[in-house]
């Protein structure tokens, strides 16, 4: 089976959507970054573009978007780094024992969890269960098992043996502490219910106070999340852009030596958020 044919079976067989990944690229310095422009808000159903994906990138690696694009949670247990080793972190929490869900070994020797992401909202967390967790919720993707990846799928769970479970609740971390917003830097906008206000100074304190290697995860999901809502028009669209945009430029870098441009953070910004009104909240996505 090539890569081509593996990406075609994940859309036609288990209708998940899917997008390319390079291994590396090498003038970011980031692995699995997406080829595509729009990364995984990319991601498509239709054979006929995988099909041009793949005879353009033979041996890309099959991107998934989680969340509700694929009806599916990852929660990626990492064992890169010793001193934050994900399976000794479930054994500590109480939840070594995992479910007969589908699973996938990554590169790295760490396992890919996948849940059934049901209508609750999950969003991506880097560490935030505890040390070696991430979760791929809203904002995130995983990479699929598929020949060359260095990625396959467990012999007894895997798509073809057992279904998604779903998710536990401990899966949702807890809400991280956050600073109070520098009020003098965003002045008050009449007409914006109290439900909108809180949404969007949530956000915006979450994109601020994003821990270190999570800034890109959080970005993506709070900006999604809060386009949900400018798409349902509980809040004005012009003015939750500009609190996002506002947030994201003061957010900590996410990496000194690959800095992020200005044009580069309104780019990520504003295609989450767009991503998210075309998905107003209280919808699901079309299969």
């Amino acid at each position: 089976m090539t890569p081509l044919e593996a990406a075609l079976d994940y859309v036609e067989t288990h209708r998940v959507p899917v997008f390319p990944c390079r291994a590396k690229d090498e003038r970011a310095g980031k692995w699995k970054a997406p080829y595509t422009g729009r990364g995984f808000y990319d991601a498509s159903l239709d054979p006929k573009i995988i099909a041009q994906w793949w005879r353009r990138w033979p041996d890309a690696l099959i991107g998934m978007p989680t969340g509700q694009m694929s009806r599916r949670w990852v929660l990626d247990i990492d064992v890169k780094d010793d001193s934050a080793n994900g399976f000794d972190t479930l054994e500590d929490l109480g939840h070594a024992v995992l479910p007969e869900a589908p699973m996938a070994h990554t590169a790295s020797g760490g396992l890919h969890v996948n849940y059934d992401a049901g209508d609750r909202e999950l969003r991506s967390s880097v560490g935030q269960i505890g040390p070696g967790l991430d979760v791929r919720g809203e904002g995130g993707y995983v990479i699929l098992p598929s020949p060359g990846s260095g990625y396959w799928w467990d012999p007894l769970w895997n798509f073809e043996t057992v279904v998604p479970v779903a998710a536990p609740d401990w899966l949702w971390p807890p809400q991280p502490s956050r600073p109070p917003l520098d009020r003098n830097a965003m002045k008050p906008v009449t007409g914006l219910c109290l439900y909108g206000k809180a949404a969007i100074d949530g956000a915006v304190r979450a994109i601020i106070s994003a821990k270190n290697q999570s800034q890109e995860h959080t970005l993506n999901a709070e900006a999604f999340s809060i386009g949900t809502l400018a798409g349902a028009g509980v809040v004005p669209g012009d003015i939750a852009l500009r609190a996002l945009l506002f947030a994201a430029h003061q957010m900590p870098n996410h990496d000194p030596a690959w800095p992020w441009r200005a044009e580069e953070i309104d780019a990520k910004v504003k295609r989450a958020f767009s991503a998210g009104t075309r998905h107003p909240r209280g919808t699901r996505y079309a299969r």
